[in-house]
């Protein structure tokens, strides 16, 4: 009898109640790292789009430049030379339309504008 005692309690395992912990924990840690990982996807996406605006600036200025140092012009590049002349240059495809360009970025579509008085450029959540 003694040797089916000793046995048992020779068993090395896990207790249901340090199951149910570790579950519980990894509960608590899915609970926190889920919602962080979304924010980060949505930061990550917009921060994409804050750099296009900027190569969209830059390809503006570059425009300005070439008007101002070859065809005396004195104001920024009209969008459609903007997208068709400086933009591909730069790697950058979006789809163009009348307003300015979408592009789906991380599962989000944004509508990036460009003012071309100005060379200013934003970028907007498409809903």
């Amino acid at each position: 009898m003694q040797r089916i005692t000793s046995k048992i309690r020779d068993q090395r395992g896990f207790t249901l109640i340090e199951i149910i912990m570790v579950i519980v924990l990894l509960g608590i840690i899915a609970a926190i790292a889920i919602p962080k990982y979304i924010d980060l996807r949505t930061e990550a996406a917009d921060a994409t789009a804050s750099g296009i605006v900027g190569a969209i600036v830059s390809s503006a200025s570059i425009g300005y430049a070439d008007l101002v140092t070859h065809d005396s012009g004195s104001t920024f590049p009209a969008f459609t030379t903007l997208h068709e002349d400086y933009l591909q240059a730069q790697n950058i495809t979006m789809n163009s339309d009348a307003n300015g360009w979408t592009a789906a970025i991380g599962g989000v579509t944004y509508t990036f504008t460009y003012a071309p008085g100005s060379g200013n450029a934003g970028w907007a959540k498409v809903p």
